[in-house]
């Protein structure tokens, strides 16, 4: 028998549905726009041609912003910084839940809470820059992977699901002959796939977007990430950053405008490739670790 919906219920489909295309619209437009520019001549964008579709196709900003070879290292700073990062975090995050998941844990009720405490109150920036200085890690990789390889907020998501994972496995597992390192290794994180997946997602699209730390810690600029270069050619206009500066950019057909464009479809293409592979998880993995409060 086929339930009909009320008219409340149908009221509420329209009004959802619509508002969430509106704000899909908003939010989608500005990569649009952003595309259509980085893809327009020169002479097309600085007419304001161009709205959503790119007029007088060309790819002389693309080519302009590789050419000097600064933003391909960019990349591959970038990729490194995350990919490292991102493990640290994995790593230090478990190492984090996992004990806090044990009921026999001694002192776990004020460790949970100390961990908690951390998440609210900081110590603050300055603090932060003395303890990384003082270390030595000032212009190192180190400086950006270090100081957030444990993530408190992520690290109660997760020992949460790890409380939901029944203990007869783990009690099994002791019969086997696992100790603590195998249990996690081979009962915990297996079953545990999907919120992993979410959780690297998470900190390896900050470890991306990041530009803060990067910005504090580093001064080589060879080892500049790519938030960097973008944040000093669209807030400073620093198109030098790129090779650009005293050129003639309606010659090589772009402009200022052009090759900032194209420096953030550069910047965003990565994640708006990697993101529709691996969305399913987001929702997934939150809402396993979010069961059992």
């Amino acid at each position: 028998m086929v339930k009909h919906k009320s008219f409340g219920d149908r009221l509420f489909v329209i009004i959802n549905t619509t508002l969430l295309t509106l704000l899909g619209l908003v939010f989608f437009y500005p990569m649009v726009y952003q595309l259509a520019i980085s893809l327009s001549s020169a002479q097309a964008v600085s007419a304001h041609k161009v709205f959503l579709w790119p007029v007088d196709i060309s790819l002389a900003s693309y080519e302009q912003v590789f050419e000097t070879g600064k933003v391909t290292r960019a990349y591959g700073n970038t990729i490194y910084y995350t990919v490292l990062g991102t493990i640290f975090q994995l790593i230090g995050t478990t190492f984090l839940a996992y004990p806090l998941s044990k009921k026999r844990l001694v002192g776990r009720r004020t460790l949970s809470f100390l961990f908690y405490f951390t998440n609210i109150f900081n110590g603050g920036l300055i603090p932060t820059f003395l303890v990384v200085k003082n270390l030595g890690m000032i212009d190192t990789v180190w400086a950006l992977v270090v100081p957030g390889c444990i993530s408190v907020y992520y690290g109660i998501i997760l020992r949460t699901n790890f409380e939901s994972i029944p203990s007869d496995l783990e009690e099994a597992a002791k019969i086997d002959g696992l100790g603590n390192w195998g249990i996690l290794l081979r009962i915990y994180i297996p079953l545990s796939k999907a919120i992993y997946a979410a959780l690297a997602l998470f900190f390896a699209v900050g470890f991306w977007n990041s530009y803060v730390q990067p910005l504090i810690y580093l001064n080589d600029d060879t080892k500049y990430t790519l938030q960097m270069i973008l944040r000093n050619i669209v807030l400073q206009g620093q198109m030098t950053d790129i090779g650009a500066g005293g050129m003639n950019e309606m010659d090589l057909g772009t402009n200022t405008d052009t090759l900032k464009a194209a420096c953030i479809m550069v910047v965003m293409l990565p994640v708006m490739c990697i993101y529709p592979f691996i969305q399913k998880y987001f929702v997934k993995g939150i809402m396993i670790g979010a069961v059992k409060g």
